[in-house]
């Protein structure tokens, strides 16, 4: 019977060994919350998260011209384009979170820390806050669209 028990013991250790929870893939397209940006996202050659802006549903300013970082801090970079910015940076897997978390997330002018979590259904939750101050921030779920 304790042969038995044992066994049993050992076989619950093992599947629980194997049940660790593994990166899941984040890439592709997603769909913001607020439905009106597509972010793409990737790996760097390091392995990290990244991700920039493939669609806008507003893409050109009033003048027809295409949207700029006019929020930007940086004078010199508030005329580059928001289509192709990179907006998600650095998001590394951390098994012990099951998330993606220490990226960051550039919003109107602002960085923000985040973390990131695939949710069972299939959408992709974002929580960014300000740095150092968790708890103040928002959260944010994402739609896959490829």
């Amino acid at each position: 019977m304790s042969k038995k028990i044992v066994s049993i013991l050992l076989l619950l250790l093992m599947c629980r060994l194997f049940a660790v929870a593994s990166e899941p893939n984040v890439t592709g397209i997603w769909l913001v919350g607020e439905k009106d940006y597509h972010i793409e996202l990737y790996k760097n050659a390091s392995g990290a998260i990244e991700g920039k802006v493939v669609w806008m549903k507003v893409a050109n300013d009033s003048h027809g011209k295409p949207r700029t970082d006019i929020d930007n801090p940086d004078e010199k970079l508030r005329s580059r384009p928001i289509m192709g910015l990179k907006t998600v940076t650095d998001f590394k897997w951390n098994e012990a979170d099951g998330a993606f978390v220490n990226g960051k997330v550039y919003k109107k002018g602002k960085i923000y820390c985040g973390m990131m979590k695939l949710n069972s259904d299939g959408t992709l939750f974002l929580r960014g806050y300000i740095c150092s101050v968790s708890f103040l921030g928002k959260s944010d779920t994402w739609t896959r669209i490829k």
